[in-house]
Order: structure tokens, then sequence, then C-alpha cells
């Protein structure tokens, strides 16, 4: 009966790791979902976005290197829709091509008239269209960081958030979302 109960308890032991572990793997980074391809911020790389069948607006990115501690942008496209920019970084020490840039941070201008923005979903929400409040309320029990007139930032699990609403606009016009990488990267 004792052993039976050891086991037991071996195994409820083992469970409670395994999900610990599964969650630190998780590790709070924002997911962003582009048109159905899901990405990772700080883990996705360049070419996962081409993989995903996203292409770069200016594709003389493409060809470039990026350089220690430096980041290029790529502006995600699929036909004429756009799903933002994103900073593709090098916290490396040496040359890496463009396409192992990993994305640790996007941006989306939801006013832009020459772009119409695509379906991207920030860790499951569609921001386009929110009012300030309703962003409060999706953003739950995010640590608000800034709260202006222009601005509303948030940090969650190491990820800032920042939502402007410009020129007196009751809804958002712009979305930045970073894992954390602090932008101290020396930039060409």
């Amino acid at each position: 009966m004792l052993k039976k109960k050891r086991n037991i308890l071996l195994s409820l032991l083992c469970v409670v790791s395994m999900l610990l572990t599964a969650c630190s793997i998780g590790g709070g980074k924002a997911v962003v979902t582009c048109d159905g391809f899901e990405m990772k911020l700080g883990k996705s790389t360049v070419a996962d976005l081409k993989e995903g069948g996203f292409t770069n607006r200016y594709s003389n990115n493409d060809w470039k290197k990026i350089e220690s501690m430096s980041w290029e942008n790529f502006y995600a496209m699929k036909g004429d829709v756009s799903y933002g920019t994103m900073y593709a970084g090098n916290k490396g020490s040496s040359l890496i091509d463009f396409d192992k840039g990993v994305i640790f941070e996007i941006s989306i201008s939801y006013d832009d008239p020459d772009y119409p923005v695509g379906e991207v979903l920030v860790n499951g929400v569609d921001f386009q269209g929110y009012t300030r409040e309703e962003v409060k309320e999706a953003m739950g029990n995010a640590k608000v960081t800034l709260d202006s007139d222009t601005y509303l930032a948030f940090e969650a699990d190491g990820c800032n958030y920042t939502f402007t609403f410009q020129d007196g606009s009751e809804t958002l016009t712009d979305l930045w979302v970073n894992d954390g990488t602090e932008k101290q990267y020396s930039m060409e």
C-alpha cells in the first residue's frame, strides 16, 4: 500500500514537473498570427516568414547581411496586403544572412492608405478598430507602463505592447509589440 501511494505521488510530481517545463518553454513571448501563420517573437526568423508565404515589400533587403548587434526591417506582405513591419535582429557577434535574423518586434499601422492591413492577431486578439477601453480590457492584467492621450503601453511576460491613438482618434492607429529586446543595437 505504501509503495502504491509513493508511485502515485511520484507520478503526480512527474506530471507537475512536465507541465512546469512546458510552461517555461512557452516562456511568455508574444505570439503573433498573420493570415493564419503563427510566429513567436524572439524565436521566428525571416526564413520562417518566407516559408509562411510572406514577401518583403522591399526585396533589396533579402540579399543583405545583418551586422552584429543590429537589425534590418522585413516589410511583411502577401500580394498588396500588409502584415506590418518586422524587425529582424542579430544579437550575435558575427555577420548573419538576412533570412537568419530573428523577429523581435512587429509594428502595424492601421491607417496607412497605401497598404491595407491583413488579419494580425497578437496573442489571439485582432486589435484593429479597438478603442482605448477595448485595448485595456483585452490586455487584462498586464502592467500599464504609460497611459497618455496618444500612447497606451503595457508590459506582460517580458514583452512590451504600445498602442497609439493619434490626433484625437478614438480607435487604435498603430501597434508595436516587442519581445523585450532593447534597441541599443547600432543601426546603419
